[in-house]
C-alpha cells in the first residue's frame, strides 16, 4: 500500500472517531439550565423562562415543575416547554394571606436519558397591584 493511502486511512479513522465522540457528547447526558426573565412580576401579569442545554439550544417539550405562591411544600405545578424551549406562567397569583411566600420558586427540570436535570436558584416575587 502506498504511503499516501496509509495516511488517508489513518486520517479517515481519526475523523470517524472524533465525529463519534462529538455525536455522543452532544446527544447524551447534556447539561441543562433554566433562565427566568423576571425576579418580580405584578399580580395577574405573566412571565416566561427558557430551558436551554449546554450548547445554548432550547430544550423542547419538557416538563418544568414549580411552586406557586402560598402552596404547601410538596405541591408542585407543571408547565411544558414549547418547541423552542420557552415556557410562560400566565396570570401570576398574589395571595394576601401568603405573606413572604408570595413567590413562584423551585423551578426544576427532572432530566431524562438525553438531558441532565437542573434547578433555577431563585424566585419570582409577585407584587400586589
Amino acid at each position: 500500500m502506498e504511503r499516501k493511502s496509509y495516511y488517508l486511512i489513518v486520517l479517515l479513522v481519526a475523523f470517524v472517531i472524533c465525529m463519534g465522540v462529538f455525536w455522543f457528547q452532544f446527544n447524551n447526558d447534556v447539561p441543562t439550565f433554566i433562565l427566568i426573565n423576571e425576579t418580580e412580576v405584578a399580580e395577574n401579569a405573566s412571565f416566561s423562562g427558557m430551558l436551554s442545554d449546554a450548547y445554548g439550544y432550547g430544550v423542547a417539550n419538557q416538563t418544568i415543575t414549580f411552586h406557586k405562591p402560598g402552596y404547601e411544600m410538596g405541591t408542585l405545578v407543571d408547565v411544558v416547554t414549547d418547541e423552542s424551549g420557552k415556557f410562560t406562567i400566565e396570570n401570576a397569583q398574589y395571595l394576601p394571606d401568603a405573606g413572604s411566600d408570595n413567590y413562584y420558586g423551585e423551578f426544576t427540570f427532572a432530566g431524562n436519558g438525553k438531558y441532565q436535570g437542573c434547578t433555577y436558584d431563585g424566585n419570582v416575587t409577585v407584587i400586589h397591584s
